[in-house]
């Protein structure tokens, strides 16, 4: 009898409480990550703002915006949330960082492209801002630099002389001349040889390697972003990824570890003469970066540098391959 009571006592209570209401899921959020920051030896006055806007390249709608007010010395740690239906998969983005001094005036900014599966930007270097250029439009920035995939490599193309394209390569800057073509621009000094058909499609020959097929590309490749930012000497290595910059007048070196997760600014860069290399101290780190005039192979793609570059930070030994920008 007990037994029955408390079995009809769980039913009473159950049918008493009814059917509970689905909790609704919460909306799922894209998360975009980043660190910014300047080489410039200067410090942001206070009341300094960072914005950080996602805009989206097809409609030009700014679909998120952050600011992080009174924002110091560098380096910024950011992370932009937006929902995630506001973000599609067929579409491209752009994560633009603006850097304002107290009166609004744009001191610093970039622009890195973004998309719903690529979220981590790992580090953005901010720029320098031309207050003289401000008001041009963007057709008098992009004369200057045509960005192309070509294959492996990043080529930025500078078209500015009728007859000549100059090429930044990885491993070098090359000028060509123009040759004759049946069709298209074709330049070439027999040993790299660029044709181009139109203002995207182009076809890039290396030595005695097949052609490849070139498609433009939305941002400069490293090389050439750092040369226009000013660096002197650059080298990137592998096994972990690797790469450091030295900016020489201004005394700055920025190295990056372990595939961009460790980043290490220095600064009062003993230069040695005679592009001998670098000294740098720090309060936790000491570094020396000793260059070698000998001909380096970079070992996951085979290009071959100027430079053998030697770096050892407190004691650990790596190697690269690098060149002057300059």
């Amino acid at each position: 009898m007990k037994q029955f009571f408390w079995v009809a006592a769980v039913v009473f209570l159950a049918a008493c409480g009814g059917e509970s209401e689905p909790e609704s899921e919460p909306a799922t959020e894209v998360e975009i990550t980043g660190e910014a920051h300047y080489m410039e030896r200067i410090m942001m006055p206070p009341d300094s703002v960072l914005e950080i806007a996602l805009i989206d390249e097809v409609s030009g709608d700014r679909l998120v915006v952050e600011r992080m007010e009174d924002v110091g010395a560098p380096p910024y740690p950011f992370d932009l949330r937006i929902d995630q239906d506001l973000m599609s998969s067929d579409n491209q983005y752009l994560l633009q960082l603006t850097l304002y001094l107290p009166d609004a005036t744009p001191r610093f900014s970039a622009e890195v492209p973004v998309s719903s599966n690529q979220t981590n930007v790992s580090e953005v270097r901010l720029i320098g801002v031309d207050s003289s250029a401000q008001g041009m439009g963007s057709e008098t920035l992009a004369v200057e630099w045509h960005s192309f995939q070509c294959g492996d490599v990043a080529v930025d193309a500078n078209f500015e002389m009728d007859d000549q394209v100059t090429l930044s390569l990885p491993w070098g800057k090359a000028e060509l001349p123009l040759v004759p073509a049946a069709s298209g621009a074709r330049y070439g000094d027999g040993e790299i040889e660029f044709w181009t058909r139109g203002t995207d499609q182009a076809h890039l020959t290396i030595a005695d390697d097949d052609s490849v097929e070139c498609s433009l590309r939305d941002s400069m490749s490293p090389w050439t972003q750092a040369m226009l930012d000013g660096v002197d000497f650059r080298a990137v290595g592998n096994e972990p990824g690797w790469h450091v910059e030295v900016m020489e007048e201004e005394g700055t070196m920025l190295l990056t570890l372990d595939h961009g997760a460790n980043r290490h600014v220095f600064e009062d860069v003993e230069v040695w003469a005679d592009q001998a290399g670098y000294h740098a101290e720090s309060s936790d780190h000491e570094v020396t970066v000793t260059l070698a005039p000998e001909p380096c192979q970079d070992s996951m793609v085979g290009w071959t540098f100027p430079f053998t570059v030697s770096l050892d930070i407190n004691g650990q030994a790596l190697q690269a391959c690098g060149r002057f920008l300059h």
